[in-house]
């Protein structure tokens, strides 16, 4: 209730803010929007962002030990964590901060957010922020991310982005005591979980270091008046606090300065800390006065404002920010040869744009750090695109990790450092040679602060690896074992290991599996905690192991009853024990509702001289949870044209919302899907989708997304693996685990789950997906067995529910309200059936149309409904009493005749003779309706021209498919009478009671009747015929084909 509080101007025009009293102590401020038609309440989504600003900025006059780094700056409060999303950044809060930053002219920017990205330095999110530094004249300094201590794990986008400055969190001696307490220090170091370098596509990754540890203010409503916190989160606004020391001091002091220039003077000047990686610490840690002076003394320099776009090229990895050799694109037996290329960039808002174009001319010395890397001496740069070439021996490097740097220094002046650096990376994998045991061994020593780092290039044929750990000290000691394997295009997350070991004494061991990409390079990484000052020694094996996938199949289909799949060990002995489990179905769905793509409001228009206009798709769907009352089922929407990217989207923004039936709002979610699931109960619902763009002819061609849901089942559905087809076909001897030799290859036949026993929300045409495991699940002693590691994904698609019947009552609808549903049932058959009615029906209708009969026509369209509506529920109920008076009314259409023939299978067993009698005679009558001419030269035709081909071919298919089942039918009729499992009878032996009518009026038909078998050499000879016939139109190995032709050639024999 708001009604008492006192009124507030928004924000930003005034500074006011006000308090949710009591338990709450919660801050808020007032924003208004759209001429008054939006109030925006706005509270801190967490302490984060509280701490961050207190780090760069907090200001206590009385007590001055509080302060933040730079305590008389001021701030401008940005929300970017989005509340709906629990405080996830999006691209709409991007584009307003940047949108704030540009209007009042802030002269820095922190950035304490970022995510694993699939590709670097790209995306409108990057662009917008990037362009702050690059077009507007604001330094950018960002995270770079806590997902450490492996290589190429710095975050989106400080990381992996042009232009800001990437801060990694490093830990003192003095902060160690402190603010943890510690009685025993280590030398300073980076925090064991700080990310490292190099971006994968070659830069470093992180520029410099800064304390990542702070005490310092959090929101009221924690109750708190500081709190410690660490991550880089910390080391970004404390080096962004630095930077606006040296800046207060250039501004007072009348010294011009760019983003570029404070760039290369906080590098340059660095203090570097040799006991810590280059990839991890950057060039060092962040140092005001040094930065400030080089600055000072530089500041006439011609590339003062100057941005350096450079880009290398190797082998298969073209337009990289560095030279990176990892995964063995380049061979390291050979020097590889990369090509540069540097373009002088000024930004184009510089009030001397063109005379600095004109001016500049640099005469340039490069010099390669290490002796294993080679380039050309001079370059003479001026405003244009100049390109040399540089050479990487790896030949003589020992495997592990290699840092060196081409630097371009001002041959007049090579005391302010380089002006710009070319980073090269290369790691040498260990390899196993041909026909080595798959096994690797080694010993880490620990010092304090130094991980150790080994590259295996895992066996190509390998799956999966045991992973054997122990402890070889005395002491006990906290470790971070940390793996990642690097593939293109995807997040460094997606093949990645990360346990947390802690061994109370010496000899204890720890096992696991993990599993891994086959070619690809495993970095491991093991690192002692940064806050452990003895040292240690830990003894590892790694065990690879091959279960692979010989012709890999993604899907299987229902329709095909089964899939055969190959696994070949291509290793060592390994167990094979393969697991198959469907655990969520998908339903895909298309827009219920498009709204007119028009542009957005003026809080997301970016100022007048930028130019840019954002245009919004808004997209309805609507969906209904089917599933027992009072259950709930997770949820999760997906967009997977537009998910898991938001720095590196084209896109600007995607947004969801999700409510009930009663418009009762539930659930948001962004780009991230398996972030946002949700609890829904049986019912409907109803999701809206927004999409941003500058363009509207981007938007307009996603104005069919698909949305799929994917949704957990109650209990996973597992499928059954057979070691042969006919151990399947019988339903006897499934798979048993067993130990497979190097080089074996063993057939698996998985079986299509029992589409009866699915739940309810399982229909037609939606997908099962979950996964497809090989190895036998680990089990340490003493543990239980966890799940196989090297579970890939598996889908089902759903064709058909074989099912329906059992679902079905026995007996007609009576109601009217059932009959109204029957009524829109019949009509729906109709119109499936309509291209498949004989002959006679069809020159009825053209007939009535001809006389122009209106009133007939839809006489006789009703009596077609009706007709195959009876068709059709008899098929579910089994009651065939009226199949012959129906056959005496419509004794040419073909559904009629298929649909008896599938009932009256059901009963030849139970009947006898006079079952399997009834299916070859309907057979026969089926067979003969089909002109087996005209359906192979449409079928089987590659091209027809004619104007009405594709409805032509819809109604020779069928009939082609009703052939085949009707000499499947036969064929399977015929071996149980070949095979004595039906007893023969002499030719009067009379019909069945429920198909005698049906069977008498199909007497009078002779080409249905006169070829009954009555004696053992008639019905083998016409078993062959129909094998005959099945060989000639089709594939008598096909998977609906496959039963009989295993009877016959079993009979054969």
């Amino acid at each position: 209730d708001m009604t008492a509080v006192e009124p507030l101007l928004p924000f930003r025009i005034s500074g006011e803010y006000s308090t949710f009293g009591g338990d709450a102590q919660v801050n808020y401020t007032v924003d208004v929007f759209d001429d008054g038609a939006t109030v925006s309440i706005v509270i801190a989504s967490g302490a984060h962002g509280t701490h961050v600003a207190g780090i760069t900025a907090a200001c206590f006059p009385d007590e001055p030990d509080r302060n933040g780094v730079a305590p008389g700056a001021q701030i401008l409060s940005v929300k970017i964590g989005d509340t709906r999303l629990s405080t996830m950044e999006t691209g709409t809060s991007f584009v307003r901060g940047a949108i704030a930053a540009i209007k009042y002219k802030c002269d820095l920017v922190n950035l304490s957010y970022g995510e694993a990205a699939e590709f670097d330095n790209a995306g409108h999110s990057v662009k917008v922020l990037t362009d702050l530094a690059k077009k507007h004249g604001i330094t950018f300094v960002a995270s770079a991310g806590n997902n450490g201590p492996c290589l190429s794990t710095v975050g989106c986008p400080g990381g992996t982005s042009t232009g800001m400055i990437s801060v990694g969190a490093y830990v003192s001696p003095e902060m160690m005591e402190a603010q943890y307490g510690m009685l025993e220090k280590t030398s300073g170091q980076n925090y064991t979980w700080s990310s490292a370098g190099p971006s994968t596509d070659g830069s470093l990754g992180v520029d410099i270091s800064a304390p990542g540890g702070a005490i310092t203010s959090v929101p009221t409503w924690t109750l708190k008046s500081n709190q410690l916190m660490n991550g880089t989160s910390m080391s970004s606004p404390n080096a962004c606090g630095c930077i606006a020391l040296i800046l207060s001091g250039l501004k007072d002091t009348g010294v011009a300065y760019s983003p570029s220039s404070v760039r290369r003077a906080v590098i340059n000047s660095a203090s570097c800390q040799r006991s810590v990686e280059r990839f991890v610490h950057g060039h060092g840690l962040i140092q005001v006065e040094p930065a400030f002076d080089w600055l000072c003394r530089y500041r006439d320099a011609m590339e003062k404002n100057l941005w350096f776009e450079v880009v290398a090229s190797v082998p298969r990895r073209p337009n990289q920010r560095g030279i990176y050799l990892r995964d063995g694109c380049e061979s390291l037996s050979q020097p590889v040869r990369a090509q540069v290329s540097v373009t002088p960039r000024y930004p184009r808002e510089h009030e001397d744009y063109n005379e600095s174009q004109l001016s500049l001319d640099l005469r340039l010395t490069l010099v390669a750090t290490e002796n294993w890397v080679q380039v050309c001496s001079h370059l003479a740069l001026a405003n244009y695109c100049r390109s040399f070439q540089v050479s990487v021996d790896t030949r003589g490097l020992e495997p592990g990790s290699h840092y060196a740097e081409v630097q371009a220094f001002d041959s007049t002046d090579v005391s302010r450092g380089p002006l710009f650096r070319v980073p090269v990376s290369v790691l040498v994998p260990h390899t196993f040679e041909p026909g080595e045991s798959p096994v690797y061994k080694d010993t880490m020593v620990f010092k304090s602060g130094a991980p150790q780092r080994r590259f295996i290039r895992v066996p190509a044929a390998a799956t999966y690896c045991d992973i054997v750990i122990s402890n070889s000290s005395k002491a006990g000691a906290r470790y971070s074992l940390h793996g990642i394997q690097l593939e293109p295009s995807s997040r460094y997350s997606t093949h990645e290991l990360y346990k947390g070991l802690t061994f109370s004494s010496g000899d204890e061991v720890r096992e696991f599996q993990f599993a891994v990409l086959g070619g690809a390079m495993l970095e491991l990484t093991c690192a002692k905690w940064w806050a452990v000052c003895a040292t240690g020694e830990l003894s590892i094996s790694l065990h690879f192991h091959s279960l692979q996938l010989v012709s890999p199949v993604s899907c299987l289909h229902s329709n095909d009853g089964f899939e055969k799949l190959l696994v070949r060990n291509g290793l060592d002995t390994c167990h094979l024990q393969p697991q198959c489990s469907a655990t969520h179905v998908v339903s895909v769905y298309t827009p219920s509702e498009r709204k007119t793509i028009l542009p957005l409001g003026e809080r997301d228009r970016e100022p007048d001289h930028l130019g840019a206009v954002y245009y919004e798709l808004q997209l309805t769907y609507k969906f209904t949870i089917s599933g027992s009352g009072g259950k709930s089922y997770e949820v999760s929407p997906q967009f997977r044209l537009l998910s898991t990217m938001l720095y590196e989207s084209d896109y600007h923004a995607q947004l969801w919302m999700l409510y009930d039936a009663n418009k009762r709002y539930i659930k948001s979610g962004d780009a991230f899907a398996e972030r946002y699931s949700c609890k829904l109960e049986r019912g409907e619902y109803t999701l809206k989708l927004q999409i941003r763009h500058h363009s509207a002819q981007r938007l307009e061609v996603l104005k069919d997304l698909p949305l799929s849901l994917l949704i957990k089942l109650p209990s996973a559905v597992n499928l059954d693996v057979y070691e042969s087809q006919l151990s399947l076909l019988q339903s006897r001897n499934k798979f048993s685990p067993r130990i497979i030799a190097p080089g074996v290859t063993v057939p698996l036949f998985l079986a299509c789950p029992n589409m009866e026993k699915l739940p309810g929300m399982v229909k037609p045409n939606s997908i099962l997906t979950g996964h497809l495991s090989l190895s036998k699940p680990w089990s340490p002693v003493g543990t239980k067995a966890a799940e196989a590691v090297d579970r890939q994904p598996f889908t089902i698609g759903v064709h058909h529910l074989t099912g329906s019947s059992s679902k079905s009552s026995s007996s007609p609808p009576t109601t009217a309200s059932s009959t109204a549903n029957a009524t829109t049932t019949a009509a729906a058959a109709s119109t499936t059936a309509t291209s498949q009615s004989s002959s006679s029906s069809e020159s009825t209708q053209e007939s009535a149309e001809s006389d122009g009969a209106a009133s007939d026509k839809a006489a006789e369209k009703y009596q077609e409904a009706l007709r195959d509506f009876n068709i059709s529920w008899m098929a579910k109920s089994g009651d065939v009493t009226q199949y012959a008076e129906l056959a005496r009314a419509y004794p040419d259409h073909l559904p009629l005749f298929t649909a008896y023939l599938t009932g009256v299978c059901s009963a030849m067993e139970k009947e006898g003779f006079s079952g399997a009698k009834a299916v070859i005679t309907t057979a026969n009558k089926i067979i003969s309706m089909v002109d087996v001419k005209e359906m192979a030269g449409v079928c089987y035709r590659k091209k027809d021209t004619r104007c009405n081909a594709a409805a032509i071919k819809s109604v020779m298919e069928k009939q082609r498919t009703a052939l085949q089942d009707a000499l499947i039918k036969k064929g399977t009729a015929l071996c149980s009478l070949n095979s004595g499992a039906v007893a023969q009878a002499p030719s009067g032996d009379p019909p069945s009671p429920t198909a005698g009518e049906f069977l008498a009026q199909l007497a009078d038909d002779d080409d249905a009747s006169s070829s009954l078998p009555c004696s053992e050499e008639e019905v083998k000879e016409q078993l062959d015929e129909v094998m005959s016939q099945l060989e000639t139109w089709f594939d008598i190995w096909d998977a609906k084909v496959l039963p009989l032709t295993t009877q016959y050639f079993a009979q054969k024999q």
